[in-house]
């Protein structure tokens, strides 16, 4: 006898100790979703058990049948939605949830760049893998993440520049990651840019020669720094430095007379 076909008492299906552990084996190697033609087993073995006393009437049939319908409507609408959210996150920057066998959890980002179907369902591509719906994180909105990333300057400086003990000006730059690294910087006075040979990066630091700072005038002066990231992010109030003389002075011994060196 089939395994569907269930001893019936009082006109309602029973269960027996052999056919639930026979049900129990089937659940855990296959899918626990209801087919239609399982459906179609169940409800002709209700029909052939019913309580003849108590038969079911044509109008409960029906409504048994709709439910189902209905039931499998939500389920292909179900799974249209989810693929519809899929195929949106095409070109997308998304962070992704992995667990590794050890059950630790990682995030990983990347842009969608292909969609993959199988089996009428839909998984999204990020770095040459594959990955569905239920291990997405979040979708992050591009400007959002290129500014997260960018380069730009940690902290404001304040530099003095006193000709008499000359230094050069040194300070901390913060490159970026990802698409919006930089690898090298330019420096500007104003609307002057500062000659290459007088600027260095080495690592994360930037050093202006002092031979610079003394062609300045005595003053307060606004330092710019362009990096070289795809959007050639420019830093314009992080840098002050304040030139107190220019040349450093020496004094005439014979008359005591103070002069620049120029």
């Amino acid at each position: 006898m089939s395994n569907l076909i269930q001893p019936v008492v009082d006109g309602k299906i029973t269960s027996n100790t052999a056919t639930d552990s026979t049900v129990e084996k089937k659940e855990t190697r296959g899918t626990t979703d209801l087919g239609y033609d399982a459906f179609l087993q169940l409800l002709i073995a209700e029909m052939q058990h019913q309580d003849p006393l108590e038969p079911t009437t044509n109008t409960e049939w029906i409504s048994q049948m709709a439910t189902f319908s209905q039931l499998e409507e939500l389920q292909s609408l179900s799974k249209t939605t989810e693929n519809s959210q899929i195929f949106s996150l095409v070109g997308q920057n998304v962070i992704i949830s992995t667990e590794d066998a050890s059950g630790n959890t990682t995030l990983k980002s990347g842009i969608v760049d292909f969609i993959s179907m199988s089996g009428g369902t839909a998984k999204f591509s990020v770095n040459g893998s594959l990955y569905s719906l239920d291990q997405l994180y979040s979708v992050v909105d591009a400007e959002y993440l290129y500014n997260k990333n960018k380069p730009g300057i940690p902290t404001a400086v304040e530099f003095k520049f006193n000709g008499d003990e000359p230094q050069d000006f040194s300070f901390d730059v913060n490159l970026g990651v990802d698409t919006a690294k930089a690898s090298n910087v330019a420096i500007l006075v104003g609307n002057a840019i500062i000659d290459a040979d007088y600027v260095s990066l080495n690592g994360n630091t930037v050093t202006v020669k002092q031979e610079i700072l003394q062609e300045l005038e005595v003053g307060t002066y606004r330092f710019s720094v362009v990096f070289d990231d795809p959007n050639l992010t420019t830093v314009e109030d992080k840098l002050t430095v304040h030139i107190y003389n220019s040349h450093p002075t020496v004094k005439n011994e014979e008359t005591d007379e103070e002069t620049t060196v120029e």
